[in-house]
């Protein structure tokens, strides 16, 4: 797959990823408000182990990749 190809699906995996974060910190707001304060403990926690997550998964698709075996002919 050519560089401005993976670019291109880095980008579109990252916007999917930042919809899902905003979506997070909408219910994260949300839950505070319509929840009673146990339910919205543990809801903000699933919802920010889902920030967290949605985090990592970007700065693995944005790091670098090392170079594989057989491009080191």
């Amino acid at each position: 797959m050519s560089y401005r190809a993976m670019s291109v699906v880095r980008v579109l995996i990252s916007l999917f990823i930042a919809v899902l974060i905003t979506v997070s910190a909408v219910g994260w707001i949300w839950t505070g408000a319509h929840q009673p304060a146990e339910q919205a403990v543990a809801s903000r926690l699933v919802l920010t182990l889902g920030v967290v997550a949605g985090l990592a998964g970007l700065l693995v698709l944005w790091r670098g990749r090392p170079r594989e075996r057989h491009d080191r002919r």
